[in-house]
Formats: C-alpha cells, structure tokens, sequence
C-alpha cells in the first residue's frame, strides 16, 4: 500500500497546525487561518482527513492538496470516494451517497468532479508521524489509533481490520480509560463529533462538528501545546 505512513520532519522555519475534519468548508478555514495570521509557505496544515462530502465544497476542499503547506491523512470519506472511483461496485457507491457523497455521483457512477479528486487523493497516507520542533512527537490518523504502540502502525497496511478501524472505529473514546498510546506524545483524530477538543490519555480528538450548523471547525497550532512532566496541556482558547 502506497504510502501508508508517512514521516514529516520538523518545520524549522513556522508553526504547525491541525485541523479536524473539514467536509468541504472552506470559508471557516480561510477565517480560522486569517485569525492566526497564517502565513502559507512558512506555517504547515495538517488534516485528520474527511476533506469531502456534507459541505458546501468538496472540490475545493481537495484542492488544497496541492499545497506544499498542506499534509492530510486519509479518512472514511477519502476512502469511500476512492473505493467508489476504483469501482467497487454500487454497495460502496450508496453508502458513500448516503453520507454525503452525492456531489461526486451520476447516479451510481462517479462523475468528473470524483475522478478529478480521486487522482489528488489516491497517494493519501493513512497515518502520518508529525515531529516537531519542540521535540513533540505527534501521531496523525482519522479515527483512532488502533494498536497500543504506535511503533506498530508501519506494519499495518495489510491488517484488513485494524486499517478499518484507522477509518472508522471508535472504541478508544468511548473507553476513556484505556492506557495511553505508547511510542508517541499525543495522537489526534477527527471522526466522532465532540463539543470541544477532547483529550483521553494522549489521543486527541478534533471533529467538532462543522458540517452539522452549530459546529465548528477546529484549527489547533501544535506549538501552543505543552508536554511536561504531568503529561500534555493544551491552549486553553
């Protein structure tokens, strides 16, 4: 599998951002980014992934992956529009309809929109590992990390289930005791809709929710975040 991880050294020269899940919302990116005086070429994006589907524009959206700034991992939606490109049939092609890929449809087959962002989106690696220039060792994957190491996750690119759950899964927010992921800092994820940024050990979570109307896109600058001896402290705005 192509990329699978993917490894991202420090940025010497800005600062480090992640967002959670953007479904196609570009006018809350361009704010957020314009709040924090982003400054593109010098400052890096990271996306938990889920670019498309439920917003006002997917291809937009993909588009910024032509950005050198710009770095995501492949999440849910990702992959029913790859699957669906791919052709896997109608059985994937309605499932992505039915949660939010009509965009990228005629009928059952997808159309130039989809082919167009499934030739940006195909190299997506499923987990990146974001070092930064703090010394902060950050694990990037869409909907949790699905092993309790994340040394692990190179070797998962043919473990069907635990690929799966990278994408879909999401039993470590729902048992919030679970001991922390072991070999990184902090791990962040998008998928399951949180009020606000929710932090369970070291796994992060991002997805708050801007497709639903009272959301809101999340835009966190990792070099705001502390890793001390009591364990991580995030900003506090």
């Amino acid at each position: 599998m192509k990329d699978f991880h993917r490894h991202v050294p420090p940025n010497r020269f800005g600062r480090d951002f992640v967002i959670g899940d953007l479904h196609g919302h570009l006018p809350a990116l361009r704010d957020a980014l314009a709040a924090r005086h982003f400054i593109p070429g010098r400052d890096r994006l990271f996306s938990v992934g889920d670019l498309v589907d439920r917003g006002p524009d997917s291809p937009g959206a993909v588009a910024l992956m032509r950005e050198t700034w710009f770095h995501a991992v492949r999440g849910n939606h990702e992959d029913m529009l790859l699957r669906t490109v791919a052709g896997e049939g109608t059985r994937i092609a309605d499932v992505w309809r039915q949660n939010g890929g009509e965009w990228g449809l005629a009928g059952w087959v997808p159309n130039a929109e989809a082919h167009a962002a499934a030739t940006l989106l195909e190299g997506l690696p499923w987990a990146i590992t974001l070092h930064h220039r703090s010394g902060l060792r950050v694990g990037i994957c869409h909907a949790e990390c699905p092993v309790n190491d994340w040394g692990l996750i190179p070797g998962l690119s043919a473990d069907t289930e635990r690929c799966r759950a990278m994408l879909w899964a999401r039993e470590r927010i729902r048992l919030p005791d679970l001991p922390p992921v072991a070999g990184i800092d902090l791990t962040i994820h998008g998928h399951t809709v949180v009020p606000r940024p929710l932090l369970l050990g070291n796994a992060l979570f991002l997805e708050t929710g801007i497709y639903l109307g009272a959301g809101r896109l999340t835009l966190l600058c990792l070099d705001d975040i502390e890793l001390g001896p009591r364990g991580i402290t995030l900003p506090t705005a």
